[in-house]
């Protein structure tokens, strides 16, 4: 009993001195910024579902993780109406590639050392067998010359959402170290419209419950768990619908350039994962990933407990 005991206390010790850790870097000084991109959002249908999706960004960042409405730049495909919701209607527009990069110079002008970007596109793009263009009012722009206005971006925290077809892509133009990037598709033929960047909206504006968004199991919320939790929502969507999964987010937190499918050891073989029943999921200590575990996320909040230690 001692001993079990003395374990215990250990292991409240250590959580106690990550929850510290956390709380130190949550204190840290520095202004969450995030851009959010929209190109050509399509027909009437489509322009309903990605107007949808860019209020819940704009309002979960606001609501549920510590973005001050001023410090959000919305770049919308079209120009807004009067249906459009708040975000829409105060966005910069349009998206026209003049307007990608004065967004671009914009941030390289405020942005410091301290900060925190989070970037999100989304919209439709195509490959034409050599490059993968994100679809804009007037030319539109494939992922070396996109990952080249990006490229003077500098700050402690950056987290890029890439969540068209085909954005897979992108992962290398945008690599740098200390960047994390995250890609619905795989760098391959996978050109159909994506369900991901409505999962990720959904996740960011209304945060399920603890025990569910902690898909790694263990303890404590993070970007990690966002990642992976949006990949499995948009793999069940698949399944739901019995159809065959047309894309495979990636994520590179390494500066390498080349993505992980890292959700595969945390989806169960029915979603197209490698996770066996009654098996713990894997719990990364290195490697790729190592980095999105290190980002807190405010919401969902974790209730206190001992962190899991690797096997």
């Amino acid at each position: 009993m001692i001993k079990h005991f003395l374990v215990g206390l250990a292991l409240s010790a250590a959580w106690a001195a990550q929850a510290a850790g956390q709380d130190a870097a949550n204190a840290a000084p520095g202004t969450r910024r995030a851009l959010v991109i929209c190109g050509l959002p399509g027909d009437p249908p489509h322009r309903q579902l990605f107007a949808e999706s860019t209020e819940k960004l704009h309002a979960g960042l606001i609501q549920n993780h510590g973005f001050a409405a001023e410090n959000i730049a919305v770049v919308w495909g079209e120009t807004p109406t009067d249906k459009d919701g708040p975000a829409v209607k105060s966005s910069r527009g349009p998206a026209t590639r003049e307007a990608l990069a004065q967004a671009a110079a914009d941030l390289e002008k405020v942005l410091k050392p301290e900060d925190t970007l989070w970037l999100f596109v989304l919209g439709h793009a195509h490959y034409d067998g050599r490059f993968s263009w994100l679809n804009l009012p007037g030319p539109d722009i494939q992922q070396v010359e996109f990952g080249k206005l990006l490229a003077g971006v500098r700050c402690r925290e950056q987290v890029f959402f890439i969540t068209t077809s085909a954005s897979g892509f992108f992962l290398k133009p945008l690599a740098q170290s200390g960047r994390i990037v995250i890609a619905a598709t795989e760098p391959d033929l996978e050109v159909n419209e994506t369900v991901f960047p409505h999962k990720l909206a959904a996740a960011l504006s209304a945060p399920p419950g603890y025990e569910e968004f902690d898909v790694d199991r263990d303890g404590r919320m993070t970007l990690l768990d966002l990642y992976l939790w949006t990949a499995r929502a948009t793999a069940q969507d698949y399944a739901a619908g019995e159809l065959l999964a047309t894309e495979h987010a990636q994520l590179d937190d390494t500066g390498d350039g080349r993505g992980t499918e890292l959700q595969a050891a945390f989806l169960p073989e029915d979603l197209g994962g490698r996770l066996q029943a009654g098996k713990d999921p894997p719990l990364i200590t290195a490697g790729e990933g190592t980095a999105a575990r290190l980002i807190w996320l405010p919401s969902p909040p974790a209730p206190p407990q001992p962190p899991r230690t690797a096997d």
